[in-house]
């Protein structure tokens, strides 16, 4: 009788996520998941099917845990103007740790090449899922007022997400960090 895999499959995931975001999908090999996971190939297979699952499940763990809690912490927010400049905001927090890591939304979009149809349309739910939470953040403040806007918040929210990946592949490649608070200032002005 096989004895069953035992392994705690949030660490996993968090790890093979970590793994896939630093590295890129392409340059990761299975010895790289079976370091960061510290599960063996077979045991990566069993549970997960191939890389191609085991990115699948990381990219999952990756909407449900980073992007969730980004759109909870920001885009919750109290004051919806606040939370969207803070959401911009929050992405050039830490310039250094995306200048190598990004955004793994962004680094499995510019990868599409190496994705399955699979992978590509659970990059576009994790897109909507952005672009809907901006466009209820964006109804809220201007149902409340903190947000003037004329401009269709549909068309808004789709063009805040689509300056969001700019910005996050753009924070890659520019080591200077002098256009951070243009872009803020840009945001907050969208928003009157």
């Amino acid at each position: 009788m096989v004895r069953p895999i035992e392994f705690e499959e949030k660490k996993v995931l968090g790890n093979a996520m970590r793994c896939f975001w630093k590295q890129g999908y392409a340059a990761t090999s299975m010895r790289d998941l079976e370091k960061a996971t510290g599960l063996s190939t077979g045991s990566i297979y069993n549970s997960f099917g191939n890389k191609d699952g085991l990115f699948e499940k990381s990219f999952d763990f990756y909407v449900d845990t980073v992007i969730q809690r980004r759109i909870d912490v920001f885009l919750g927010h109290e004051n919806p103007r606040q939370g969207i400049v803070d959401f911009f905001a929050d992405s050039m927090n830490n310039p250094e740790k995306i200048r190598v890591m990004g955004c793994l939304l962004v680094n499995t979009g510019i990868e599409g090449e190496h994705h399955s149809g699979q992978v590509h349309e659970k990059m576009k739910t994790a897109q909507k899922k952005v672009n809907r939470a901006l466009l209820a953040t964006l109804e809220r403040g201007l149902k409340s007022g903190e947000i003037t806007t004329k401009t269709d918040p549909v068309v808004l929210a789709r063009h805040l997400g689509m300056l969001l990946s700019g910005l996050l592949v753009r924070l890659r490649s520019d080591k200077s960090t002098a256009w951070h608070s243009d872009t803020l200032k840009f945001v907050s002005a969208l928003l009157d």
